[in-house]
């Protein structure tokens, strides 16, 4: 189902420095040049540093993990002096909003007829101790990609509309392809969840994947990504083919439509 709304594009500079700082971390953002070796994106099985796919064989750095913002305690008293001669005057109760906790979330992936998990292809620790990242692999070993979801307080209190975060996470902003071209963008409501489906930014895209040892292999894909401020969340799956070897339209689709979230009303992405 192809939504007719045209997507946003918003380019306003505090939107994107509040996500950028938000979501650096997180899925699919940074991901971390390659160790040595040569071989294809399609058949390379170790892991990589940075938020995503593992590619070669390297020894990593340490990732930081995404740390909620403490939320301060209510104040302990009303500051007021105490007088000899008249009755202290009564505090007005104040309102405090209940501190932030991330929701409990189920995550399933109920249709392996594209592809099936196999983590040796991401970091695991890419997401904060309250996200998860899963690595999958086609059948066909023409393509590899992986589905995050992270949960974290700063997103929740970035105070952007899902739309706008939406739209600004979509894009490929891995740091080992370079060339990116966005050849298409949609709205899809494929992935369910306790609402029914769960709306959000669809792109297909080109580029070049840069390995450290010098050589580089055309590469394209598609990737989907939906922020939900309330929950804290942002999600998102990609998925990156040698060139000339993607999935299909019906496909990708399908890998969509087979993913499952448990505990969640996103809802649409603007009301």
């Amino acid at each position: 189902m192809t939504s007719p709304r045209t997507p946003r594009r918003p380019s306003a500079r505090r939107a994107t420095r509040a996500l950028a700082l938000a979501l650096c971390l997180t899925s699919g953002l940074a991901l971390a040049a390659c160790g040595s070796g040569s071989g294809k994106a399609s058949e390379s099985t170790a892991a990589s540093g940075g938020s995503g796919l593992s590619l070669r064989a390297s020894t990593q750095e340490p990732i930081p993990t995404l740390t909620p913002t403490p939320t301060p305690s209510p104040s302990s008293g009303v500051g007021l002096s105490a007088r000899s001669s008249e009755a202290p005057p009564s505090a007005t109760p104040q309102q405090t909003e209940e501190p932030w906790s991330p929701p409990t979330l189920k995550f399933y992936n109920e249709d392996t007829s594209v592809w099936y998990q196999d983590d040796s292809v991401v970091n695991t620790d890419a997401v904060s101790s309250n996200g998860n990242i899963e690595g999958y692999r086609t059948w066909d070993n023409a393509c590899i990609g992986y589905e995050t979801r992270d949960i974290s307080e700063r997103i929740h209190d970035l105070g952007l509309d899902d739309d706008t975060m939406s739209s600004l996470l979509v894009p490929v902003n891995d740091s080992v392809i370079t060339d990116y071209n966005e050849t298409g963008r949609e709205t899809l409501d494929l992935v369910r969840d306790d609402g029914g489906t769960m709306e959000g930014y669809s792109v297909t895209w080109t580029g070049t994947f840069n390995y450290d040892d010098g050589t580089t292999e055309s590469v394209e894909g598609y990737k989907f990504a939906r922020a939900v401020g309330n929950a804290g969340l942002d999600f998102s799956v990609e998925i990156i083919c040698s060139s000339g070897r993607n999935v299909s339209a019906a496909q990708w689709h399908t890998i969509l439509s087979g993913i499952r979230i448990e505990g969640l009303k996103a809802g649409k992405m603007s009301s």
